[in-house]
């Protein structure tokens, strides 16, 4: 099947960021040179630098010229939530991407609880005191993902950071309604502080046990409320 216009040139320009040959910050050719060099109309030059931008490989200001930029996490993981968000609207879909993070942030509480400093403990309690402090729900959700970052943080991966975060925005929904099922703000800071005693006390199965009990309850409080 032949490509598009707009694919054959967006191939064209990240071929040249990747080997080099145009690097971070430099320009691109202006429109009316490329749509000569590819023989293409305007649209499809537009979705071409779209897409690039989209990867994270440029920058376009308004008004500005695009210039090549470098990928970050957050650019990566941007990119996948359109495609997450068709991908949760499954009842099954939703339960593996569940599944997953679980797995994920299982294994982060097992890693902080190895490799912990004491300025992380004194990150990751200021985080838990927060939780334990807030008085509303929005107050509450934000301080929890605050927690659950401030263990990702430990792992001075940005990378799992990234992931993480994404995580938090992909399953928002299900802390909000979990939280409809009667569970109060005390007993998910209460297994907040037990994941926190272990990644303290350095002891890495009981951080992922601690992790892998909050985030059941979790999922199950949640399809309590959705299922009824």
């Amino acid at each position: 099947m032949p490509r598009k216009k707009y694919q054959e040139i967006a191939e064209h320009f990240e071929l040249l960021i990747l080997s080099g040959k145009l690097k971070p910050g430099d320009r691109l050719p202006a429109e009316r040179q490329i749509m000569a060099e590819f023989d293409a109309g305007r649209s499809s030059v537009r979705e071409a630098l779209f897409a690039l931008k989209r990867q994270g490989l440029l920058t376009s200001p308004p008004r500005s010229v695009p210039r090549v930029s470098t990928p970050t996490v957050d650019s990566i993981f941007t990119e996948l939530a359109g495609s997450v968000r068709h991908y949760l609207n499954r009842p099954e879909g939703l339960r593996e991407m569940q599944d997953a993070r679980a797995l994920f942030e299982i294994g982060l509480a097992r890693r902080a609880a190895k490799i912990a400093t004491p300025d992380d403990i004194t990150k990751l309690k200021k985080a838990l005191d927060a939780n334990g402090a807030a008085k509303d729900l929005e107050a509450f959700v934000q301080t929890d993902v605050a927690f659950h970052l401030a263990i990702a943080q430990i792992s001075k991966n940005p990378i799992f950071e990234g992931l993480n975060s994404a995580y938090m925005g992909w399953l928002r929904d299900q802390r909000v309604r979990s939280a409809t099922t009667g569970i109060t703000f005390e007993g998910v800071f209460d297994q907040h502080a037990a994941i926190f005693a272990a990644i303290k006390a350095h002891d890495p199965a009981a951080a992922a046990d601690a992790m892998e009990r909050h985030l059941d309850d979790v999922v199950k409080r949640y399809w309590e409320a959705v299922l009824g």
